[in-house]
């Protein structure tokens, strides 16, 4: 009897905080679920010269263009979250003897440290109006909302995310598709600095000093924001969706003491808007794109801000045919050429007016065509087509950190090869 009462309370012990833990569960809960994938990337430049100087080294390079790992789940009906760390450029860490520490991803991500890229809460308490609130990207930019980082058809996004605000912390009520009319939109308010670098919303580069002299920096803004709204039209299921997305941001007054601008700089802002469409059908997939961004005040040309003004636009256009999805080729012959356009160009109202176009040749080949994005290979070779100003003198990075090229564009032909995997 007492090594039945011994063997029953041993079980109760183990069972009850199992049952208690699993009584607070429920079916709702869809998490956490844990994901990733990785990018590794080779990079050969030719030619490294511009404008008579003396050409530079033409050596192979590997890093790492992406690699991510998140979690995402249902923490309860209707809210969903999303966590999110990236050790983008991780090769190549930062303290390389290289300005901007890598020639990889052109300077984005951290320097190859750790960063949390997202972190988001989703409140849907009815699908047509849902709260997002946390930090997630910005939605302004055709491509660089509508494609994950992941899928992308060429291994470096296009000139125009150098004009939109990319990832910041903030709040916004959105929707997909608003009761099954095809229109989705967001709305909404975010820090007024961009936690992307290179950007043209990026504070470090336009001097607008977000933090407030109170008590605490990040317990005190500066009371100016990032104002954004997106309006989407899904006119035929996959074959075509367009938007029209927008953002402002005010810079404000430049305090005493700033090491980028002049003292007392007078307030103005940064507009951008963008239209685009994206789509595809049996195997061919296309994406075009216009983005213009005006300021009232230049940034950072030779370490000095003026209010002149400044103008810079990019416009791409970029196709895809995918041999198998079109019955071509057989199923271990998984191919896609792809080909884009794309062509950007700044102008500062003060002397400084460049233009830069490229044009990517690709092929990407998916190893299993049911998890396309699982196993890829990507080659895409660069060709500036056009080359005009200052673009390519100094080191790869943002043309708002001097007179470099902008995020994503080659000043000199380029092949790359990217190696993927992800689950």
């Amino acid at each position: 009897m007492k090594k039945n009462l011994l063997t029953f309370a041993v079980a109760a012990a183990i069972m009850v905080p199992g049952l208690a833990f699993a009584a607070d569960s429920s079916n709702n809960d869809t998490g956490p679920v844990l994901y990733g994938y990785a990018q590794i990337t080779g990079g050969q430049q030719w030619g490294t010269s511009t404008n008579g100087s003396a050409s530079g080294s033409n050596g192979l390079v590997f890093g790492a263009n992406r690699i991510r790992l998140g979690v995402k789940g249902e923490a309860a009906r209707g809210v969903t979250y999303n966590i999110e760390a990236g050790w983008d450029n991780a090769a190549i860490s930062g303290d390389t003897g290289v300005p901007g520490g890598n020639l990889l991803n052109n300077g984005l991500g951290n320097s190859g440290n750790a960063s949390i890229v997202d972190a988001w809460l989703n409140y849907a308490p009815v699908p047509f109006a849902q709260l997002e609130v946390g930090k997630f990207k910005l939605p302004v930019g055709n491509e660089y909302v509508s494609k994950q980082g992941n899928e992308l058809p060429f291994i470096f996004r296009s000139m125009a995310q150098s004009l939109v605000p990319g990832r910041s912390a903030g709040a916004m009520i959105h929707a997909d598709d608003v009761m099954g009319s095809g229109v989705g939109y967001a709305i909404g308010i975010a820090d007024d600095s961009s936690l992307d670098a290179y950007n043209a919303y990026n504070w470090a580069e336009n001097g607008s000093m977000p933090f407030g002299s109170g008590q605490s920096g990040y317990l005190n803004g500066s009371g100016n924001y990032i104002a954004f709204a997106r309006l989407s039209y899904d006119f035929m299921g996959p074959l075509l969706k367009a938007e029209v997305s927008g953002s402002r941001m005010s810079l404000g007054s430049t305090p005493d003491g700033n090491p980028v601008a002049p003292a007392g700089l007078s307030r103005s802002s940064i507009y951008t808007w963008n239209v685009g469409m994206h789509g595809g059908i049996m195997g061919i997939h296309y994406l075009a794109s216009y983005t213009n961004m005006t300021s009232g005040r230049s940034f950072g040309e030779n370490g000095i801000m003026n209010d002149c003004g400044m103008l810079a636009t990019d416009w791409n256009v970029g196709l895809g045919v995918n041999l198998h999805q079109m019955t071509l080729t057989p199923a271990w012959l998984d191919i896609e050429p792809a080909v884009r356009f794309d062509s950007f160009s700044i102008n500062n109202h003060n002397g400084y007016d460049a233009k830069l176009d490229n044009t990517t040749v690709g092929l990407n080949y998916f190893v299993n065509p049911n998890n396309p994005h699982a196993a890829e290979i990507q080659v895409n070779y660069i060709i500036p087509t056009a080359r005009n100003g200052n673009f390519g003198t100094g080191t790869m990075g943002g043309v708002f950190s001097g007179t470099d090229a902008p995020i994503n564009g080659m000043a000199y032909n380029t092949l790359m090869l990217q190696f993927q995997a992800g689950f």
